[in-house]
């Protein structure tokens, strides 16, 4: 019986890309999904540019928690 062991192989840069972009995506998504609740409950009026401005900080605060935890 043969035992396989697994060699760590770090992340290209196009990986870490990929991982970065989907990050920032799903902070977009949720800013856009939090508008939107926040829009058909009658809470907030938001702006569409404010929606946009809220994703790219929950973005940067992803990025921040990501790289934090390293």
């Amino acid at each position: 019986m043969t035992t396989h062991t697994l060699n760590y192989v770090p992340d290209s840069a196009l990986v870490k890309r990929l991982k970065s972009f989907a990050w920032r995506g799903s902070m977009m998504t949720l800013a856009f999904a939090l508008g939107w609740a926040a829009e058909h409950i009658g809470l907030l009026e938001l702006d569409p540019t404010v929606t946009m401005i809220l994703g790219l900080v929950l973005g940067e605060v992803s990025k921040a928690l990501n790289t934090g935890t390293k």
